[in-house]
C-alpha cells in the first residue's frame, strides 16, 4: 500500500501549482516537507483560535491549514502567522444563517415553503481539506422524525463545500442531501465522518452520517437551474445513500423490519480504492464503481464486497473462527458495537475501534480483519489507559495511532506489542481528544490532532 501511494502522490506533484491557489484555481503540488516546516506545532488562543473544543483539523491541496470549533472556521496560508476566524457573517450555514427551501423556485421538491435548512446545535462536526483553497464544512442535525418530506427537520445538519476566493472572503455552497431516487426520504443529516480522496480516485469526498454514507463529486456541483427538478442537478454530484445493516436480533431476509444502521464513524480507503465504513451496528466494504449512480443503483452483492452481521448467529463459526459477526461477537445481531474509526494498515489489515456515542455504550476494544476472519485485542494491550477510543490512524510504518476521550494518544506497534504515550502538554494542547488525521500529501506525513484545549501538528513522532 505505501508503494502505492508513493508512486500516486509521485505523479501528482507533476501537476505544479503554488502554495496557496484557490479550487477554482491551480492544480495540487504533493511530496516533500510542505511549507509548515518539520518541527512538532500546538495551536490555541495565542495562535487565533478562540474558542473550545478543536473538532478538526485538515489541510486543503495548497496546505491551507483549516481548523474548526463548533461555530466557527479558521484559516491559516503558507507564511501566515495567526489563523483568520470565519462564521455565519461570512456565509456558513450556523444557526443565523439558514437556507430558504421553497418549492416555487423549481418544478417539484420540497413540499412546504418556506423551510429553513441550517446547522443544528452545537454547529460544527467535522471538517476535511479538498481541492486547493478548499474545505468542506459538515454540521450536526436533528436526526429524529420521519425522515420523510413531511419531517420539518429534514433540511437540517448537511454540509457546506467551503472555497477561498483571491481576497479571502468564502464561496460558501451548502450540500443538502436526500435521497438519490425520490425526493421523499431525507434520512442523512448529521454529518459523522469525511473523507476526501487526493489520490487514489481524487476529489471524491465520502461522508458517513448519521444514517448511511454518501458520495459526491464536489468538483460537478450545481444548484437546479430556474424551473429544474432538483433531483436532476443532484444527480451530477450526489449518490445518497448506502449501509450494510443488520436487525435487531433476528436476520433481516427481505425485510426493512427492525432495520439498525447509522452513525458511520469510521470510513478509510483500501489501497484498491474501496471504501471500509463502520457504524453503530455493524460494518462493511462498499465497492467503488466509475459510474455516480451505480453507487446505489446495484445489486446488493455488487455494492458489497463484504457485509458484516446479517444473518448472525453467536456461536455458528466456520473452521477459521469467523461466525459473520458484526465485527465484534455480540450476543445477538442488532446489539451496538459503536465503531468510532476504521484504519486501512500497511499489511493491508483493516482495523476497527470500538468507543462511546452515548453514555451507556460498552466499548468493545479493537478488532483486526485479516481477510478470514477476526482478532481481538483489549485497549490495555494497546497501551491505553481507557477503554473509550475515539479516533484511530494507521501509519506508514506499521504502527496505529490510537486517540483516547480523556488520556490523549498512544502510538502502538501491533506487532511488537510496544506502545508509546503521547500526552498533553509536551505532544498535544489537552488529552482530551476528538479528531485525528494524517496528511500523507507532505513527506514526512504531518499528523492532525484535534483535542478540547487546541490543535496540534506532528511531524516528528517516537
Amino acid at each position: 500500500m505505501k508503494k502505492l501511494v508513493a508512486i500516486a502522490l509521485l505523479l501528482a506533484s507533476c501537476s505544479g501549482g503554488d502554495s496557496t491557489g484557490s479550487a477554482s484555481g491551480n492544480a495540487a503540488k504533493f511530496g516533500g516537507p510542505g511549507p509548515w516546516g518539520l518541527d512538532n506545532r500546538q495551536f490555541g488562543a495565542a495562535d487565533g483560535i478562540l474558542e473550545q473544543p478543536v473538532v478538526g483539523f485538515s489541510t486543503d491541496e495548497a496546505q491551507n491549514q483549516w481548523v474548526a470549533t463548533h461555530s466557527g472556521l479558521y484559516l491559516m496560508k503558507p507564511g501566515d502567522k495567526t489563523f483568520r476566524r470565519y462564521g455565519v457573517q461570512d456565509g456558513l450555514h450556523l444557526p443565523g444563517n439558514p437556507v430558504s427551501y421553497c418549492d416555487s423556485s423549481f418544478a417539484g421538491g420540497d413540499r412546504m415553503c418556506p423551510i429553513l435548512g441550517v446547522a443544528a446545535d452545537p454547529g460544527i462536526s467535522e471538517i476535511a481539506g479538498g481541492a486547493p483553497g478548499e474545505v468542506f464544512v459538515g454540521y450536526f442535525g436533528l436526526d429524529d422524525g420521519s425522515q420523510d418530506w413531511s419531517d420539518p427537520n429534514r433540511h437540517t445538519g448537511k454540509l457546506d463545500r467551503v472555497r477561498l476566493k483571491p481576497d479571502g472572503s468564502l464561496q460558501v455552497d451548502r450540500f443538502d442531501l436526500v435521497s438519490s431516487n425520490t425526493p421523499e426520504f431525507w434520512h442523512n443529516r448529521t454529518v459523522q465522518r469525511l473523507l476526501y480522496d487526493h489520490v487514489l480516485h481524487p476529489h471524491e469526498l465520502f461522508v458517513g452520517t448519521n444514517h448511511g454514507v454518501d458520495r459526491i463529486l464536489p468538483d460537478k456541483f450545481r444548484a437546479p437551474a430556474q424551473n429544474e427538478w432538483f433531483l436532476k442537478a443532484d444527480a451530477d454530484w450526489l449518490s445518497d445513500h448506502l449501509h450494510p445493516q443488520v436487525c435487531y436480533h433476528h436476520a433481516c431476509g427481505t425485510s426493512e423490519r427492525d432495520l439498525m444502521l447509522g452513525d458511520w464513524k469510521g470510513l478509510a480507503f483500501s489501497s484498491d480504492g474501496n471504501l471500509w465504513v463502520g457504524g453503530r451496528w455493524t460494518a462493511g466494504q462498499i465497492r467503488w464503481t466509475q459510474d455516480l449512480a451505480s453507487w446505489v443503483a446495484r445489486p446488493g452483492d455488487q455494492i458489497y464486497a463484504v457485509a458484516f452481521g446479517d444473518p448472525y448467529v453467536s456461536g455458528q463459526c466456520n473452521a477459521e473462527g469467523f461466525c459473520n459477526q458484526p465485527v465484534y461477537m455480540v450476543d445477538r445481531e442488532g446489539d451496538t458495537i459503536s465503531v468510532q474509526s476504521v484504519a486501512v494498515a500497511a499489511d493491508g489489515r483493516v482495523w476497527f475501534a470500538s468507543g462511546r456515542t452515548t453514555t451507556v455504550d460498552n466499548p468493545r476494544g479493537l478488532a483486526v480483519w485479516d481477510g478470514k476472519t477476526f482478532h481481538y485485542y483489549g485497549t490495555g494491550a494497546a497501551g491505553m489507559a481507557e477503554t473509550d477510543v475515539r479516533d484511530m490512524i494507521a501509519l506508514p510504518d506499521g504502527r496505529l495511532v490510537l486517540a483516547g476521550s480523556s488520556t490523549g494518544l498512544v502510538l502502538w506497534n501491533p506487532q511488537s506489542g510496544a506502545s508509546v504515550p503521547l500526552r498533553a502538554p509536551q505532544w498535544i494542547p489537552d488529552d482530551h481528544v476528538l479528531r485525528i488525521e494524517l496528511d500523507r500529501m507532505v513527506d514526512p506525513p504531518a499528523l492532525h490532532v484535534a483535542t478540547w484545549g487546541g490543535a496540534a501538528a506532528l511531524r516528528k513522532l517516537p
